[in-house]
């Protein structure tokens, strides 16, 4: 029965540095892989942790415009309102006026 040393030595007979160059390579290989595993973790939380802070900003400047709009829509809304309140004061003064002349013309009519 052959032993693990035994393979060993077979191994490197037949395959010499050539193994010795692959399983190095594999080994450095291997070691980029695992520093790309935890550089990648490391990208992924900064980005998420900027993602959250763009988004509370985008949040925040949303919320401050609608309430710009909101105070806009207040204030058009209480000017028309005051429009409106003017445009029926002037209109029963202006009836007040054609009442008040057209009762003269009668009075005088029917003297």
């Amino acid at each position: 029965m052959m032993n693990l040393g035994d393979v060993s030595t077979i191994r490197d007979i037949l395959f010499g540095s050539d193994i010795q160059s692959i399983e190095e390579r594999f080994e450095q290989v291997s070691a980029t892989i695992g520093d790309l595993r935890g550089s990648t973790g490391k990208d992924i939380e900064a980005l998420k942790k900027e993602t959250e802070a763009h988004l509370k900003s985008l949040d925040k400047r949303f919320e401050e415009k609608m309430a710009e709009i909101d105070r806009q829509v207040k204030q058009h809304v209480t000017e028309l309102e005051k429009q409106i309140l003017n445009v029926s004061k002037s209109d029963k003064h202006s009836l007040a006026e054609m009442l008040q002349q057209l009762s003269v013309s009668l009075i005088k009519g029917e003297k």
